[in-house]
Protein backbone atom coordinates (compact mmCIF):
# COMPACT_ATOMS: atom_id res chain seq x y z
CA UNK A 1 0.00 0.00 0.00
CA UNK A 2 0.97 3.02 -1.13
CA UNK A 3 -0.49 6.83 -0.66
CA UNK A 4 1.06 8.28 -4.20
CA UNK A 5 -1.48 5.50 -5.76
CA UNK A 6 -4.56 6.83 -4.64
CA UNK A 7 -4.72 7.91 -8.64
CA UNK A 8 -3.62 4.71 -10.26
CA UNK A 9 -6.96 3.59 -11.32
CA UNK A 10 -7.82 7.02 -12.89
CA UNK A 11 -4.31 7.40 -14.39
CA UNK A 12 -5.09 3.75 -16.53
CA UNK A 13 -8.19 4.46 -17.36
CA UNK A 14 -8.53 8.21 -17.57
CA UNK A 15 -5.09 9.44 -18.47
CA UNK A 16 -5.89 12.64 -20.28
CA UNK A 17 -8.46 14.24 -17.71
CA UNK A 18 -7.50 17.09 -15.33
CA UNK A 19 -6.48 15.75 -11.91
CA UNK A 20 -5.30 19.79 -11.15
CA UNK A 21 -5.89 23.19 -12.10
CA UNK A 22 -4.06 26.11 -11.01
CA UNK A 23 -4.61 29.26 -12.32
CA UNK A 24 -3.82 28.57 -16.01
CA UNK A 25 -2.43 25.75 -15.84
CA UNK A 26 -3.58 22.39 -16.60
CA UNK A 27 -1.86 18.67 -14.78
CA UNK A 28 -3.74 15.92 -16.28
CA UNK A 29 -3.46 12.25 -14.36
CA UNK A 30 -1.53 11.03 -16.63
CA UNK A 31 1.19 13.72 -16.30
CA UNK A 32 0.79 13.70 -12.39
CA UNK A 33 1.87 10.63 -12.22
CA UNK A 34 4.74 10.79 -14.31
CA UNK A 35 5.64 13.99 -12.01
CA UNK A 36 4.85 11.40 -9.15
CA UNK A 37 7.48 8.98 -10.84
CA UNK A 38 10.09 11.22 -11.91
CA UNK A 39 10.17 13.13 -8.30
CA UNK A 40 10.67 9.72 -6.41
CA UNK A 41 13.32 8.40 -8.63
CA UNK A 42 15.05 11.71 -8.61
CA UNK A 43 15.11 11.78 -4.94
CA UNK A 44 17.03 8.68 -4.52
CA UNK A 45 19.05 9.19 -7.04
CA UNK A 46 20.94 12.34 -5.42
CA UNK A 47 21.13 10.04 -2.87
CA UNK A 48 18.15 9.62 -0.15
CA UNK A 49 17.21 6.78 1.21
CA UNK A 50 13.98 5.01 2.25
CA UNK A 51 13.15 6.04 5.64
CA UNK A 52 14.18 9.50 5.40
CA UNK A 53 12.51 12.49 6.10
CA UNK A 54 12.26 14.73 3.27
CA UNK A 55 10.20 18.21 5.03
CA UNK A 56 8.19 19.93 2.25
CA UNK A 57 8.10 24.26 3.01
CA UNK A 58 6.00 25.05 0.25
CA UNK A 59 2.84 27.31 -0.25
CA UNK A 60 -0.25 26.07 -1.72
CA UNK A 61 1.35 25.22 -5.26
CA UNK A 62 0.73 22.02 -6.99
CA UNK A 63 4.55 21.10 -5.85
CA UNK A 64 3.32 20.54 -2.87
CA UNK A 65 1.07 17.98 -4.68
CA UNK A 66 3.81 16.39 -6.23
CA UNK A 67 6.35 16.58 -4.14
CA UNK A 68 4.37 14.64 -0.78
CA UNK A 69 3.02 11.81 -3.23
CA UNK A 70 6.51 11.84 -5.42
CA UNK A 71 8.41 11.21 -1.56
CA UNK A 72 6.45 8.86 -0.59
CA UNK A 73 6.04 6.91 -3.24
CA UNK A 74 9.96 6.77 -2.92
CA UNK A 75 9.54 4.89 0.57
CA UNK A 76 11.00 8.30 2.17
CA UNK A 77 8.53 9.83 5.44
CA UNK A 78 7.05 13.37 4.09
CA UNK A 79 6.99 16.08 6.54
CA UNK A 80 4.63 18.45 5.40
CA UNK A 81 5.65 22.42 7.53
CA UNK A 82 3.24 25.04 7.42
CA UNK A 83 4.20 27.99 5.07
CA UNK A 84 3.17 30.18 7.87
CA UNK A 85 6.10 29.38 9.72
CA UNK A 86 8.75 31.71 11.07
CA UNK A 87 12.64 30.67 11.97
CA UNK A 88 12.13 29.78 15.38
CA UNK A 89 9.30 27.60 15.11
CA UNK A 90 10.72 25.96 11.53
CA UNK A 91 14.16 25.35 13.70
CA UNK A 92 12.33 23.30 16.01
CA UNK A 93 10.38 21.38 13.60
CA UNK A 94 12.66 20.22 10.92
CA UNK A 95 15.42 19.16 14.28
CA UNK A 96 12.22 17.29 15.97
CA UNK A 97 11.79 15.03 12.90
CA UNK A 98 15.53 15.08 11.90
CA UNK A 99 14.90 15.98 8.19
CA UNK A 100 17.27 14.92 5.61
CA UNK A 101 16.50 17.70 2.88
CA UNK A 102 14.02 20.27 2.73
CA UNK A 103 11.87 21.41 -0.66
CA UNK A 104 11.67 25.33 -0.38
CA UNK A 105 10.53 28.05 -2.78
CA UNK A 106 12.57 30.80 -3.01
CA UNK A 107 10.53 33.18 -0.50
CA UNK A 108 11.12 30.97 2.42
CA UNK A 109 14.65 30.18 1.56
CA UNK A 110 16.15 32.62 3.90
CA UNK A 111 14.68 31.63 6.64
CA UNK A 112 15.90 27.82 5.82
CA UNK A 113 19.34 29.53 5.36
CA UNK A 114 18.97 30.79 8.49
CA UNK A 115 17.76 27.70 10.68
CA UNK A 116 20.85 25.17 9.21
CA UNK A 117 23.62 25.90 10.96
CA UNK A 118 21.69 24.16 14.06
CA UNK A 119 20.81 21.31 11.66
CA UNK A 120 23.13 18.83 12.12
CA UNK A 121 20.66 16.45 9.50
CA UNK A 122 19.93 18.62 7.00
CA UNK A 123 21.82 17.69 4.01
CA UNK A 124 20.19 18.64 0.87
CA UNK A 125 18.07 22.16 -0.09
CA UNK A 126 15.89 21.43 -3.54
CA UNK A 127 14.72 25.19 -4.48
CA UNK A 128 11.65 25.51 -6.75
CA UNK A 129 12.06 26.94 -9.67
CA UNK A 130 14.83 28.65 -11.72
CA UNK A 131 16.28 31.04 -9.18
CA UNK A 132 19.88 31.62 -10.33
CA UNK A 133 20.71 30.12 -6.91
CA UNK A 134 23.95 27.79 -8.36
CA UNK A 135 24.29 26.64 -4.70
CA UNK A 136 21.02 24.39 -4.24
CA UNK A 137 19.86 21.73 -7.19
CA UNK A 138 16.74 22.88 -8.52
CA UNK A 139 13.33 20.88 -8.44
CA UNK A 140 13.19 20.82 -12.36
CA UNK A 141 17.23 19.19 -11.96
CA UNK A 142 15.61 16.50 -9.62
CA UNK A 143 12.94 15.46 -12.20
CA UNK A 144 15.89 15.29 -14.77
CA UNK A 145 17.49 12.66 -12.99
CA UNK A 146 14.92 9.81 -13.82
CA UNK A 147 14.71 7.25 -16.07
CA UNK A 148 12.28 4.62 -17.76
CA UNK A 149 13.33 1.76 -15.14
CA UNK A 150 12.05 3.47 -11.88
CA UNK A 151 9.96 0.70 -9.83
CA UNK A 152 8.16 2.62 -6.85
CA UNK A 153 9.59 1.41 -3.71
CA UNK A 154 7.27 -1.05 -1.77
CA UNK A 155 5.48 0.16 1.56
CA UNK A 156 3.02 -1.32 4.14
CA UNK A 157 0.15 0.13 5.43
CA UNK A 158 1.88 0.06 8.49
CA UNK A 159 4.84 2.49 7.36
CA UNK A 160 5.23 5.89 8.14
CA UNK A 161 3.65 8.07 5.54
CA UNK A 162 4.00 11.54 7.18
CA UNK A 163 4.73 13.90 9.78
CA UNK A 164 2.45 16.73 10.27
CA UNK A 165 2.82 19.18 13.38
CA UNK A 166 0.04 20.52 15.19
CA UNK A 167 -0.41 23.94 15.53
CA UNK A 168 1.41 24.42 18.98
CA UNK A 169 -1.57 26.07 21.17
CA UNK A 170 -0.20 24.79 24.06
CA UNK A 171 3.67 24.42 23.57
CA UNK A 172 5.59 23.94 21.31
CA UNK A 173 4.12 22.10 17.82
CA UNK A 174 3.97 18.25 18.26
CA UNK A 175 5.21 15.79 15.05
CA UNK A 176 1.51 13.65 14.33
CA UNK A 177 2.73 10.36 12.68
CA UNK A 178 0.90 9.06 10.47
CA UNK A 179 0.55 6.05 8.13
CA UNK A 180 0.23 4.72 4.47
CA UNK A 181 -3.00 2.98 5.95
CA UNK A 182 -4.30 6.18 7.84
CA UNK A 183 -4.04 8.17 5.07
CA UNK A 184 -4.88 6.39 2.65
CA UNK A 185 -7.91 4.57 4.32
CA UNK A 186 -9.10 8.63 5.42
CA UNK A 187 -9.00 10.24 1.76
CA UNK A 188 -10.26 7.61 0.19
CA UNK A 189 -13.25 7.38 2.69
CA UNK A 190 -13.70 10.70 3.01
CA UNK A 191 -13.67 10.58 -1.19
CA UNK A 192 -16.35 8.03 -0.82
CA UNK A 193 -18.96 10.41 1.46
CA UNK A 194 -18.17 13.64 -0.43
CA UNK A 195 -17.14 13.22 -3.78
CA UNK A 196 -17.90 11.83 -7.49
CA UNK A 197 -15.41 11.36 -10.61
CA UNK A 198 -18.04 14.35 -12.14
CA UNK A 199 -16.98 16.88 -9.51
CA UNK A 200 -14.57 19.66 -9.32
CA UNK A 201 -13.58 20.84 -5.98
CA UNK A 202 -12.59 23.93 -5.21
CA UNK A 203 -9.70 23.36 -1.89
CA UNK A 204 -9.67 27.35 -1.00
CA UNK A 205 -7.94 25.75 2.64
CA UNK A 206 -4.34 26.06 2.53
CA UNK A 207 -2.88 22.57 1.62
CA UNK A 208 0.01 22.72 3.84
CA UNK A 209 -2.83 21.63 6.24
CA UNK A 210 -4.14 17.76 6.08
CA UNK A 211 -8.00 19.51 5.82
CA UNK A 212 -6.93 20.89 2.56
CA UNK A 213 -4.73 18.36 1.52
CA UNK A 214 -5.81 14.65 2.85
CA UNK A 215 -9.53 15.31 2.60
CA UNK A 216 -10.14 18.03 -0.22
CA UNK A 217 -7.43 17.38 -2.64
CA UNK A 218 -6.49 13.25 -2.01
CA UNK A 219 -10.06 12.90 -1.43
CA UNK A 220 -10.83 14.29 -4.64
CA UNK A 221 -8.31 12.53 -6.63
CA UNK A 222 -9.41 9.05 -4.92
CA UNK A 223 -12.67 9.69 -6.91
CA UNK A 224 -10.78 11.16 -10.25
CA UNK A 225 -12.51 14.03 -10.25
CA UNK A 226 -10.67 17.74 -10.54
CA UNK A 227 -9.38 19.76 -7.96
CA UNK A 228 -8.89 23.69 -8.23
CA UNK A 229 -5.89 24.50 -5.89
CA UNK A 230 -5.19 28.08 -4.38
CA UNK A 231 -2.32 29.50 -3.39
CA UNK A 232 -4.23 32.19 -1.15
CA UNK A 233 -8.11 32.84 -0.32
CA UNK A 234 -9.14 36.35 -0.93
CA UNK A 235 -13.19 36.65 -1.32
CA UNK A 236 -13.23 38.55 -4.46
CA UNK A 237 -11.03 36.03 -6.35
CA UNK A 238 -12.44 33.38 -5.27
CA UNK A 239 -15.79 34.92 -6.31
CA UNK A 240 -14.32 34.96 -9.49
CA UNK A 241 -12.58 31.78 -9.67
CA UNK A 242 -16.19 30.14 -9.57
CA UNK A 243 -17.75 32.33 -11.63
CA UNK A 244 -14.90 31.01 -14.51
CA UNK A 245 -14.29 27.56 -13.17
CA UNK A 246 -17.35 26.22 -12.22
CA UNK A 247 -17.14 23.36 -9.69
CA UNK A 248 -18.97 21.88 -8.30
CA UNK A 249 -17.93 21.79 -4.65
CA UNK A 250 -16.19 24.38 -1.95
CA UNK A 251 -14.00 23.63 0.36
CA UNK A 252 -13.37 26.26 3.18
CA UNK A 253 -13.36 26.78 6.68
CA UNK A 254 -15.67 29.29 8.31
CA UNK A 255 -13.95 32.55 8.20
CA UNK A 256 -13.62 32.14 4.21
CA UNK A 257 -17.66 31.65 4.67
CA UNK A 258 -18.01 34.49 6.91
CA UNK A 259 -16.00 36.71 4.09
CA UNK A 260 -18.38 35.72 1.57
CA UNK A 261 -21.20 36.60 3.27
CA UNK A 262 -20.20 40.25 3.88
CA UNK A 263 -19.02 41.02 -0.24
CA UNK A 264 -20.57 43.74 -2.01
CA UNK A 265 -22.65 42.54 -4.70
CA UNK A 266 -22.84 38.88 -3.53
CA UNK A 267 -26.55 38.45 -4.80
CA UNK A 268 -25.16 39.87 -8.76
CA UNK A 269 -22.45 36.97 -8.77
CA UNK A 270 -22.92 33.52 -10.56
CA UNK A 271 -22.02 30.85 -7.99
CA UNK A 272 -24.62 28.60 -9.09
CA UNK A 273 -22.47 26.00 -10.29
CA UNK A 274 -21.59 24.68 -6.58
CA UNK A 275 -23.74 22.30 -4.90
CA UNK A 276 -22.15 21.90 -1.48
CA UNK A 277 -19.82 22.87 0.64
CA UNK A 278 -17.64 21.75 3.36
CA UNK A 279 -16.15 22.90 6.65
CA UNK A 280 -14.02 21.90 9.53
CA UNK A 281 -10.91 22.90 11.06
CA UNK A 282 -13.05 25.33 13.50
CA UNK A 283 -17.19 25.36 14.73
CA UNK A 284 -19.07 26.86 12.19
CA UNK A 285 -21.84 29.23 13.71
CA UNK A 286 -25.57 27.92 12.96
CA UNK A 287 -26.55 31.46 11.71
CA UNK A 288 -23.95 31.01 9.32
CA UNK A 289 -24.88 27.83 7.85
CA UNK A 290 -28.57 29.20 7.18
CA UNK A 291 -27.22 32.09 5.42
CA UNK A 292 -24.87 29.99 2.77
CA UNK A 293 -28.08 27.97 2.46
CA UNK A 294 -29.91 30.68 2.09
CA UNK A 295 -28.06 33.68 0.19
CA UNK A 296 -25.28 31.41 -1.19
CA UNK A 297 -27.85 29.05 -1.83
CA UNK A 298 -25.18 25.87 -1.29
CA UNK A 299 -26.05 22.56 0.62
CA UNK A 300 -23.97 22.48 3.47
CA UNK A 301 -21.81 19.66 5.13
CA UNK A 302 -19.33 19.78 7.86
CA UNK A 303 -16.72 17.38 9.20
CA UNK A 304 -14.71 16.86 12.23
CA UNK A 305 -11.42 15.75 13.71
CA UNK A 306 -7.53 16.76 13.31
CA UNK A 307 -3.88 15.80 12.67
CA UNK A 308 -4.31 12.91 14.92
CA UNK A 309 -7.01 11.50 13.14
CA UNK A 310 -5.41 11.53 9.70
CA UNK A 311 -7.28 14.06 10.49
CA UNK A 312 -11.21 13.40 9.58
CA UNK A 313 -13.15 11.28 12.32
CA UNK A 314 -16.70 12.40 11.84
CA UNK A 315 -18.66 13.38 8.75
CA UNK A 316 -22.09 12.82 6.92
CA UNK A 317 -23.35 13.85 3.02
CA UNK A 318 -24.69 17.23 2.64
CA UNK A 319 -28.62 14.90 2.33
CA UNK A 320 -28.16 13.83 5.68
CA UNK A 321 -26.12 17.11 7.34
CA UNK A 322 -27.70 18.20 10.79
CA UNK A 323 -27.34 21.84 11.10
CA UNK A 324 -24.87 22.25 14.56
CA UNK A 325 -23.71 18.72 14.18
CA UNK A 326 -20.46 17.53 12.38
CA UNK A 327 -21.90 14.15 11.39
CA UNK A 328 -21.24 10.70 12.54
CA UNK A 329 -18.11 8.33 12.73
CA UNK A 330 -16.88 8.39 9.41
CA UNK A 331 -17.08 4.48 8.27
CA UNK A 332 -15.27 2.41 10.56
CA UNK A 333 -14.64 5.54 13.43
CA UNK A 334 -16.45 5.21 16.56
CA UNK A 335 -16.60 8.03 18.85
CA UNK A 336 -18.20 8.53 22.61
CA UNK A 337 -18.22 11.71 24.62
CA UNK A 338 -16.31 11.14 28.17
CA UNK A 339 -16.75 13.13 31.34
CA UNK A 340 -13.27 13.91 33.25
CA UNK A 341 -13.23 10.45 35.09
CA UNK A 342 -13.17 8.40 31.84
CA UNK A 343 -17.24 7.59 31.77
CA UNK A 344 -19.11 7.03 28.95
CA UNK A 345 -21.81 9.83 29.08
CA UNK A 346 -25.30 9.43 27.51
CA UNK A 347 -26.48 11.25 24.16
CA UNK A 348 -27.35 14.86 25.50
CA UNK A 349 -24.89 15.09 27.87
CA UNK A 350 -21.37 17.01 27.38
CA UNK A 351 -18.08 16.01 27.54
CA UNK A 352 -14.77 15.14 26.14
CA UNK A 353 -15.34 13.68 22.68
CA UNK A 354 -13.02 10.15 21.69
CA UNK A 355 -12.60 8.79 18.49
CA UNK A 356 -11.37 5.32 17.92
CA UNK A 357 -10.59 3.37 14.38
CA UNK A 358 -8.36 3.15 11.18
CA UNK A 359 -8.18 7.24 11.62
CA UNK A 360 -6.43 7.64 14.83
CA UNK A 361 -2.46 7.80 14.23
CA UNK A 362 0.33 6.94 16.04
CA UNK A 363 1.02 9.23 18.68
CA UNK A 364 3.73 12.36 18.44
CA UNK A 365 7.25 12.13 17.19
CA UNK A 366 10.05 11.56 19.97
CA UNK A 367 6.94 12.28 22.79
CA UNK A 368 6.09 9.04 24.56
CA UNK A 369 4.32 10.79 27.47
CA UNK A 370 2.43 13.21 25.37
CA UNK A 371 1.25 10.48 23.39
CA UNK A 372 0.44 8.73 26.09
CA UNK A 373 -1.87 11.62 27.79
CA UNK A 374 -4.28 11.80 24.34
CA UNK A 375 -4.08 8.30 22.87
CA UNK A 376 -4.95 5.42 25.73
CA UNK A 377 -4.35 1.73 25.71
CA UNK A 378 -7.95 0.55 24.29
CA UNK A 379 -7.45 3.11 20.85
CA UNK A 380 -9.04 6.04 22.03
CA UNK A 381 -7.62 9.14 21.02
CA UNK A 382 -8.97 12.26 23.57
CA UNK A 383 -9.19 15.23 21.40
CA UNK A 384 -9.68 18.02 23.87
CA UNK A 385 -12.99 19.24 22.37
CA UNK A 386 -16.21 19.44 24.18
CA UNK A 387 -19.21 18.12 22.71
CA UNK A 388 -22.10 16.13 23.06
CA UNK A 389 -24.25 13.30 20.95
CA UNK A 390 -27.36 12.72 20.14
CA UNK A 391 -30.10 9.36 19.76
CA UNK A 392 -28.77 8.73 16.33
CA UNK A 393 -24.56 9.08 16.99
CA UNK A 394 -24.52 12.46 15.25
CA UNK A 395 -21.58 14.59 17.45
CA UNK A 396 -22.48 18.49 18.36
CA UNK A 397 -19.47 20.04 18.85
CA UNK A 398 -19.18 23.13 21.83
CA UNK A 399 -16.05 24.10 21.83
CA UNK A 400 -12.11 23.76 22.58
CA UNK A 401 -12.02 22.33 26.28
CA UNK A 402 -9.08 24.42 26.80
CA UNK A 403 -10.78 27.71 25.52
CA UNK A 404 -13.61 27.35 28.01
CA UNK A 405 -13.81 31.00 30.36
CA UNK A 406 -14.81 29.48 33.86
CA UNK A 407 -16.50 32.77 35.06
CA UNK A 408 -17.05 32.13 38.87
CA UNK A 409 -18.05 28.41 38.38
CA UNK A 410 -20.41 29.24 35.29
CA UNK A 411 -19.28 27.42 32.04
CA UNK A 412 -19.24 29.91 28.92
CA UNK A 413 -17.52 28.67 25.99
CA UNK A 414 -16.08 31.31 23.66
CA UNK A 415 -17.70 29.78 19.73
CA UNK A 416 -21.43 29.88 21.51
CA UNK A 417 -21.21 33.90 22.50
CA UNK A 418 -19.65 34.38 18.50
CA UNK A 419 -21.42 32.78 17.04
CA UNK A 420 -24.74 35.46 18.71
CA UNK A 421 -22.46 38.33 18.13
CA UNK A 422 -21.38 37.98 14.32
CA UNK A 423 -25.18 38.35 13.24
CA UNK A 424 -24.34 42.50 14.73
CA UNK A 425 -24.18 44.36 11.15
CA UNK A 426 -21.25 46.61 12.59
CA UNK A 427 -18.81 43.24 12.59
CA UNK A 428 -17.06 41.26 10.40
CA UNK A 429 -14.66 39.36 12.70
CA UNK A 430 -14.28 38.71 16.34
CA UNK A 431 -13.07 36.37 19.12
CA UNK A 432 -13.61 35.66 22.61
CA UNK A 433 -11.49 35.30 25.42
CA UNK A 434 -11.09 34.81 28.72
CA UNK A 435 -9.32 37.70 30.86
CA UNK A 436 -8.66 38.30 35.03
CA UNK A 437 -11.07 39.16 36.90
CA UNK A 438 -10.68 39.72 40.67
CA UNK A 439 -14.01 38.53 41.69
CA UNK A 440 -14.87 36.01 39.18
CA UNK A 441 -11.95 34.79 38.64
CA UNK A 442 -12.17 34.68 34.79
CA UNK A 443 -14.61 37.20 32.73
CA UNK A 444 -15.08 37.23 28.76
CA UNK A 445 -13.79 39.77 26.59
CA UNK A 446 -14.24 40.71 23.09
CA UNK A 447 -11.56 41.57 20.06
CA UNK A 448 -13.33 42.93 17.31
CA UNK A 449 -12.91 43.70 13.45
CA UNK A 450 -15.61 45.86 12.38
CA UNK A 451 -16.71 46.04 8.91
CA UNK A 452 -14.74 49.17 6.94
CA UNK A 453 -16.30 52.43 8.17
CA UNK A 454 -17.95 51.53 10.96
CA UNK A 455 -17.48 52.93 14.23
CA UNK A 456 -18.65 50.79 17.70
CA UNK A 457 -17.94 51.17 21.67
CA UNK A 458 -18.34 48.75 24.71
CA UNK A 459 -21.94 50.04 25.57
CA UNK A 460 -23.02 49.29 22.56
CA UNK A 461 -21.84 45.84 21.67
CA UNK A 462 -22.81 44.35 25.24
CA UNK A 463 -26.56 46.63 24.76
CA UNK A 464 -26.21 43.77 21.61
CA UNK A 465 -25.45 41.01 23.58
CA UNK A 466 -27.23 41.71 26.58
CA UNK A 467 -30.64 40.37 25.30
CA UNK A 468 -29.48 37.34 23.67
CA UNK A 469 -27.66 35.65 26.57
CA UNK A 470 -26.66 35.05 29.96
CA UNK A 471 -25.53 37.75 31.96
CA UNK A 472 -21.56 35.83 32.59
CA UNK A 473 -21.77 35.31 29.36
CA UNK A 474 -21.74 39.12 27.82
CA UNK A 475 -18.08 40.38 27.73
CA UNK A 476 -16.85 42.80 30.24
CA UNK A 477 -14.45 44.38 28.21
CA UNK A 478 -14.06 45.00 24.33
CA UNK A 479 -10.91 45.58 22.11
CA UNK A 480 -11.70 47.14 18.40
CA UNK A 481 -8.10 45.64 16.29
CA UNK A 482 -7.54 45.84 12.74
CA UNK A 483 -7.74 41.99 12.45
CA UNK A 484 -8.57 39.00 14.17
CA UNK A 485 -4.78 36.59 14.41
CA UNK A 486 -6.00 33.36 12.61
CA UNK A 487 -3.94 30.52 11.35
CA UNK A 488 -3.32 29.67 7.84
CA UNK A 489 -6.85 27.15 8.64
CA UNK A 490 -8.41 30.11 9.62
CA UNK A 491 -8.69 29.24 13.59
CA UNK A 492 -8.57 32.07 16.08
CA UNK A 493 -5.07 32.10 17.82
CA UNK A 494 -6.79 32.77 21.37
CA UNK A 495 -3.58 31.79 22.92
CA UNK A 496 -1.70 35.14 21.69
CA UNK A 497 -4.67 37.39 22.71
CA UNK A 498 -4.82 35.29 26.46
CA UNK A 499 -1.36 34.97 27.34
CA UNK A 500 -1.07 39.12 26.26
CA UNK A 501 -3.98 39.81 28.62
CA UNK A 502 -2.35 36.90 31.62
CA UNK A 503 0.62 38.41 31.15
CA UNK A 504 2.32 35.54 30.15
Amino acid sequence: MNVSHIIKRHVEENPGKTAIIFGDRRISYAELDNLIARTADGLLKIGLERGDVLSLFLPSLPELIIGYLGTVRAGLTVNVVNAMLREQEVAYILKDCQTRAVLVDDSRLPIIEAVRPDLDSLEKIILLGDTGKDRYPSFDSVLAQESDRFDPVETKGSDLCHLMYTSGTTGWPKGVMATHLNIWHNCTQFGRVHFTPDDITMVATPIFHCWGLINGTFGTLSRGGTVITVERFYPEQALDTIERLRPTVFQGVPPMYNLFLKQPGLAERDISSVIFCLSAATKMPENLIRQIEERLNWRYAEAWGLTESSCVGTTVPYTETRIGSCGRGMDDAQIKVVDDAGNTLPPGEQGELCVKGTCVTNGYLNKPEATAEVFDPDGWFHAGDIAYMDEDGYAYIVDRKKDMINVGGEKVFPSEVEDMMLIHPKIRDLVIVGIPDELKGEAPKAFIQLNEGEQSNLEEIRAFCKPRMAPYKVPVAVEFVDEIPRSAAGKALRRLLREREWGK
